[in-house]
């Protein structure tokens, strides 16, 4: 990739990109993309054989990466999982990003 100071920082305004609009992003060609999904240096979703989707916060991890919160892990081994609370939260955060860019 080029040099991160002269290059601007992406503006993400969807929750999830195919390898051909991320490699637009990146500036680089979409076999790179698919070549740092399989080495694991970007996160994507594989929907099937040859369909893959990159999260916007994997994808803001390799491109902005000032712009990610470090990952917050609480464990509590005995508690009951309470998914709807996961969800509210996950919609919080999510709104949150969606402000800041």
């Amino acid at each position: 990739m080029r040099n991160p100071k002269k290059t601007p920082v992406p503006v993400f305004d969807r929750t999830f990109y195919t390898p051909r609009e991320a490699a637009q992003l990146a500036r680089v060609h979409p076999s790179t993309i698919m070549n740092y999904i399989r080495s694991g240096r970007l996160y994507g979703v594989r929907l099937s054989e040859r369909v893959y989707r990159i999260p916007v916060k994997s994808l803001r991890k390799l491109l902005a990466p000032e712009t990610v919160r470090p990952t917050r892990i609480i464990e509590r081994p005995f508690a009951k999982v309470d998914l709807r609370a996961i969800e509210r939260e996950l919609a919080r955060e999510h709104r949150q990003d969606r402000r800041r860019t």
